[in-house]
């Protein structure tokens, strides 16, 4: 199978933080330094795919490293190697967006276009097809086929007011969706709900647009909050987007992106606050949901 995308979609808020207050809230989301996009570090994916795989695999090693898979040496101490996958970070594609029409928007830019279309020639894939992109902010591209469109020619994402512009982008829409979903219903709600907005745009939306809830502690005799117990945190919305390439290393002759994608590997539970629903997301490789087919 060689190497991969893995393909990181949200069905909860996610919250991977950097555990640094920079502002009114406590506790924000890790972003990059350059862009200020929301990221998944390239060390939580790795470990929730070592913790949902199989240890007593020995190539269970040999994919995330470790002890040595074999046995340790006579009087000796056991051995450690490095992996033979290669995780990167996940990085941002699509950001969902409150919509006037259309309940929201899954977007995008050109930016984060073109870091997908590397990506995809890491793992040793297709291309996305290229796009040029919206000329100023308040510009929008859409589908034909556009749930996202109020009146004539005019898109709502949260307080911003968005004129459709050309070209239409449905073949980049049905590209993306077939690499996020594998059923035809939701790549059709997908390709719907798909726009590209300019860079500035897209980082503005990352910045105000996630969740921020307020969160306490407390008392267990009165049921109110404890004194100082207070913070607010920050979540990177349900439906968010990320790809990651998955690099085999090749140093063994096993497909062990191939293995990875036979193990029994439902929604994992990335970053923090698993107890109150956060962080589930769906992992695909490749077009293919990583939801079990070997024994795990």
């Amino acid at each position: 199978m060689g190497n991969a995308l893995l393909v990181l979609h949200a069905l909860t808020p996610v919250h991977t933080g950097t555990g640094q207050a920079v502002d009114v809230v406590d506790l924000p989301v890790a972003r990059e330094k350059v862009t200020g996009w929301p990221v998944i570090p390239a060390s939580s994916i790795k470990g929730v795919l070592r913790d949902a795989c199989c240890s007593k695999d020995p190539r269970h090693g040999k994919a995330f490293g470790g002890p040595d898979p074999g046995d340790a040496p006579e009087g000796g101490s056991t051995r450690h190697f490095a992996g033979n996958l290669l995780f990167s970070d996940g990085r941002l594609l699509c950001f969902p967006v409150r919509s006037f029409a259309g309940v929201f928007a899954w977007t995008t830019c050109p930016s984060a276009l073109e870091r997908l279309a590397r990506d995809c020639r890491a793992a040793r894939l297709e291309d996305p097809p290229r796009l040029a992109g919206p000329k100023d902010l308040s510009s929008v591209l859409v589908t034909e086929s556009t749930r996202l469109r109020d009146s004539g020619d005019r898109v709502i994402l949260e307080e911003f007011d968005l004129k459709v512009a050309d070209p239409r982008v449905d073949e980049l829409a049905k590209d993306i969706a077939s690499r996020v979903f594998e059923d035809e219903n939701w790549r059709e709600s997908f390709v719907s709900r798909f726009a590209v907005l300019h860079d500035d745009l897209f980082t503005t939306l990352t910045e105000t647009a996630t969740e921020v809830v307020a969160r306490v502690a407390l008392m267990d005799e009165t049921k109110t909050v404890r004194p100082g117990a207070l913070w607010y945190e920050e979540a990177v919305p349900a439906e968010s987007i990320f790809v990651c390439p998955l690099i085999d290393a090749g140093r063994n002759g096993d497909d062990l992106v191939g293995w990875l994608a036979d193990q029994t590997i439902l929604p994992v539970q990335i970053g923090g606050n698993a107890t109150v629903g956060r962080g589930l997301m769906r992992l695909v490789l490749n077009g293919r949901e990583l939801r079990g087919g070997g024994e795990g």
